[in-house]
């Protein structure tokens, strides 16, 4: 029964790719079955176009390694950019073949692109925010370095992601402009948690608030701490709604009102600071959606979309 269910499932594809083609439909959208959800992107018409490389070292770590993704031939006069994927999975789980189902389609368009992993939590003192965002950072280097011994110059980049890996792309973006290998343009990502406040969460008692910071960022907080300067600045430190300034990259951002793992008002902080700074943005929701934004292929049309204006408006490289 579930075979015959699969096959059915199968051809229902093939029948809406087929009327899509035929019906004109100004961009190739195909989805992939992820994590029980479907993804979808863009698909690249000519794999030739690009070449992956995998299990990159990065710092030594086997929790660190990344994917890369280069267009073919390499050209070693000019300059490239390079896009940035982390994965997503509630910060204890998932890995970097997630990436393998959006990094060809930049890489065909002459962009090099990385699916990096990172160290995922797994009890006390195993990883926090604030490695996630060292790791990241420190990627960005080594991704560099493998570009430049293969005659990609990369010159700037874009941070995007999923979920943990969206909130990863925004603090990697926002928290020390300067920090990366190259200039980050902009960032771009979906259902990434942008601010920890406590309180936006669920976290009603001061015991389970001191608790959830306690855990993200690894340093103990007690009950008697919350509504404390340092408790506060601890909560800033790793919220990206915390992070925003006058100077910070343009920004995409993707969201379902019915997500029930990354709550939806965590998100209107970030929005009001982008808002407040004048920060160029674009805010897509995905109006039928939970956490995987599986309910709006539409919107998902839309959020690609955007994401090829951004490129074309900020990386210095588009087209070239």
């Amino acid at each position: 029964m579930k075979q015959r269910l699969k096959k059915i499932g199968r051809a229902v594809l093939v029948l809406a790719a087929a009327a899509a083609v035929i019906t004109g439909v100004s961009v190739w959208i195909f989805c992939w079955k992820i994590d029980r959800s479907f993804r979808c992107v863009e698909v690249p018409k000519d794999p030739a176009r690009w070449q992956v490389v995998r299990d990159i070292d990065s710092d030594g770590k086997k929790s660190t390694r990344f994917d890369l993704y280069l267009p073919q031939p390499a050209d070693p006069s000019r300059n490239y950019s390079l896009i940035l994927y982390v994965h997503g999975g509630s910060f204890t789980h998932g890995d970097k073949r997630e990436g393998r189902h959006i990094c060809p389609y930049y890489a065909s368009k002459g962009i090099v692109a990385a699916s990096v992993n990172y160290t995922l939590y797994s009890g006390r003192g195993s990883a926090t925010l604030f490695s996630l965002y060292d790791e990241i950072v420190a990627s960005t280097y080594a991704v560099k370095a493998y570009c430049a011994e293969h005659g990609y110059n990369v010159t700037e980049m874009a941070f995007t992601g999923f979920s943990a890996g969206g909130y990863a792309a925004l603090v990697g973006a926002y928290k020390n402009p300067g920090a990366t290998a190259v200039p980050v343009k902009f960032v771009f990502q979906q259902s990434g948690p942008a601010s920890f406040e406590p309180t936006l969460w669920g976290k009603k008692s001061k015991r389970r608030q001191a608790a959830f910071i306690s855990l993200l960022t690894g340093r103990k907080f007690t009950a008697d701490d919350v509504g404390t300067e340092a408790f506060q600045a601890a909560v800033d430190a790793v919220s990206p709604a915390a992070m925003v300034t006058a100077g910070t990259v343009p920004t995409v951002l993707a969201y379902g009102p019915k997500d029930f793992r990354v709550p939806p008002a965590q998100k209107v902080p970030l929005l009001e600071k982008l808002k407040e700074y004048k920060v160029p943005h674009d805010y897509i929701e995905f109006p039928h959606s939970g956490h995987r934004l599986f309910d709006d292929l539409d919107r998902m049309e839309v959020y690609f979309k955007t994401v090829d204006d951004y490129i074309a408006r900020y990386f210095e490289n588009a087209g070239k």
